[in-house]
């Protein structure tokens, strides 16, 4: 196994100015003055195991050159961790908390909004793209969404933009008219390959926004490697053949062609848009950010979320548990002439540490809180850009899905199988915990999580699993407009809260300048703002006083603003 310990490749980078912070949630001010945000592309690949990251492990026969090299040009966290299954770990990547704590327990269900076992991102809990679109950011979603499909609950709901790909959680990589796509709100009749596919609307709108030189957060989510995959002759393949025949010419064994052909498919694809950075001249404010969701399937029997050929490395387990193969997935950050290059971090990272991250990275401050629960997560930017000589803090790490316990701090993890009766219904959960003799591990010399320490380190297990225990029995389950989702069926839904709680001014985002809300508003680009452009989306937005606010600022009554009204306007409020 490849060592976790931190290393700097390219120590002679020690003199190259790569800080874009001066600290963290401040951006560095430009000649004139303002602050120039980054471009985010935000890439998810699925089910992508640990040790199919080649410099994770040596071991793998798959060759992702694009990867190696944004890795070897930033930095890698081979000891990153994630929740066990696709909806919650983006989840809690958009929200910054538990999947205990956002409403994700598990993948979106056909509930509804206060119905018991409603499983969605709770309405009062802000998203990593929202957060962007409101300071100004052009934000794109391309791909896999599967965050919920009810209104409220689809990308254009959340922030989003423009949206193009599928809502549900699985979906044929052949795309063809009568494919379940979407284009924003409508079908989309595309044919092609769904990694192709995404690569192209992905690269269409960094164009488009590049030629505008507005900021821009372009998530892009692909299937690769989700099932369906070919695993023996009588299935059609999932590659493109010439991909597939690459593969078995250099050896690969059939079980696994399929599935390497369909990762290095998208490596390939991936580096279409890393030379689009480069083409048009943004590479140097664009931070790349790479991540697997969860771990990947094993051909085990009754291997939790299918039976597929992925390599977890050294981990036990795989996705839908929570032993580290589920749980260990692939993570790199890349942002040229910025961050350090050649750097393997040891910190102990997690989903959530990515919803803060990218807000910091943006200039954005961190809330304490997101909807009435904690959030979780830590801006890896001041470890990156130190090189890490300022460490991530040690805490735990807490991972649940659907009774499948872990907990992890430093190097001990607690572990358990509770079984699917209790969740979401934590206080019924906790209870069976108490009741309930876990496993204790010791990472350090025991990756494959196969010695119970927990009569040899009695003081250590107590602690952990009280500390699990208090975590549950504090989750604030309720849904803004509906019963928690452990309700029982048949209460009485509570009233909805419209009252607005005011955001702390430590935790405010900061206002964008007038320069960048205009650029980001003028859609079409044409110099002056309709009253369309001005509101945007519609849904969730209040209509009349954006209406009222709008005519206050247009001080000739033309129908258009003007940026010399804006600045004017904000000019006699200050």
């Amino acid at each position: 196994m490849k060592t976790l310990r931190f290393s700097i490749v390219l120590i002679t980078l020690a003199l190259a100015p790569v800080a874009a912070h001066t600290t963290q949630g401040q951006t560095k001010s430009q000649p004139d003055g303002t602050s120039h945000c980054p471009n985010i592309l935000f890439i998810v690949s699925d089910d992508h195991g640990w040790g199919d990251l080649p410099s994770n492990w040596d071991k793998t026969e798959v060759r992702l050159p694009t990867l190696e090299a944004l890795a070897a040009r930033g930095v890698r966290f081979p000891n990153y961790h994630t929740v066990p299954l696709c909806g919650p770990s983006r989840a809690c990547m958009l929200t910054g908390q538990y999947s205990t704590e956002n409403g994700m327990w598990r993948g979106p269900g056909q509930q509804s909004l206060g119905s018991p076992g409603y499983r969605g991102i709770k309405r009062d809990v802000k998203m990593l793209s929202e957060y962007l679109n409101e300071a100004g950011y052009q934000t794109g979603a391309f791909g896999k969404w599967h965050l919920g499909e009810h209104e409220g609950e689809v990308p254009n709901d959340r922030g989003f933009d423009e949206f193009r790909g599928f809502l549900k959680g699985a979906h044929p990589y052949w795309v063809n008219a009568k494919s379940k796509m979407m284009h924003n709100r409508k079908p989309d009749h595309s044919e092609g390959h769904a990694t192709e596919l995404f690569t192209a609307w992905a690269e269409r709108f960094i164009r488009e926004n590049a030629a505008k030189d507005a900021p821009f957060f372009c998530y892009l989510a692909y299937n690769a490697v989700h099932g369906p995959l070919r695993t023996d002759k009588s299935k059609p393949a999932s590659a493109p053949e010439a991909w597939i025949n690459k593969a078995l010419h250099r050896g690969v064994s059939f079980l696994r062609s399929d599935y390497v052909a369909v990762l290095e498919h998208m490596d390939h694809n991936i580096g279409k848009l890393v030379n689009v950075l480069d083409q048009v001249g943004i590479a140097e404010n664009t931070l790349i950010v790479f991540v697997s969701d969860n771990g990947g399937c094993t051909m085990e029997e009754a291997a939790a979320g299918g039976r597929f050929p992925g390599n977890n490395g050294p981990f036990r387990g795989g996705k839908a548990t929570t032993y580290q193969g589920g749980l260990n997935v692939p993570l790199l950050m890349n942002w040229k002439d910025r961050l350090p290059q050649g750097v393997v971090s040891d910190g102990q990272a997690m989903h959530c540490d990515i919803f803060a991250t990218l807000l910091d990275a943006a200039g954005i401050p961190v809330p304490k809180t997101n909807g009435k629960n904690p959030v979780r997560g830590l801006s890896l930017m001041p470890h990156m850009l130190s090189r890490g000589k300022q460490t991530i803090p040690q805490r735990s790490m807490i991972f649940e899905l659907w009774g499948n316990i872990g907990l992890r701090n430093g190097s001990y993890k607690l572990w358990g199988d509770i079984g699917r009766d209790y969740s979401p219904d934590w206080n019924a959960l906790v209870a069976e915990v108490k009741k309930t003799d876990l496993q204790l591990f010791d990472l350090s010399n025991d990756v494959a999580e196969k010695n119970d320490l927990r009569t040899k380190l009695p003081e250590v297990y107590a602690s952990l699993k009280k500390e699990l225990m208090e975590h549950l029995s504090g989750v604030n389950s309720k849904y803004p407009g509906g019963e928690s989702s452990g309700d029982a069926i048949g209460r009485q839904l509570e009233p909805k809260d419209t009252t607005k709680t005011p955001v702390p001014k430590d935790t405010a985002p900061k206002r964008p300048s007038r320069d960048l809300f205009f650029k980001s508003r003028d859609r079409n680009s044409d110099g002056a703002i309709t009253l369309e452009e001005f509101i945007g989306n519609p849904k969730r937005r209040n209509v009349p006083a954006l209406t009222k606010r709008f005519k206050t600022i247009d001080s000739n009554s033309d129908g258009e603003l003007l940026l010399d009204e804006l600045k004017q306007q904000t000019k006699e409020k200050s």
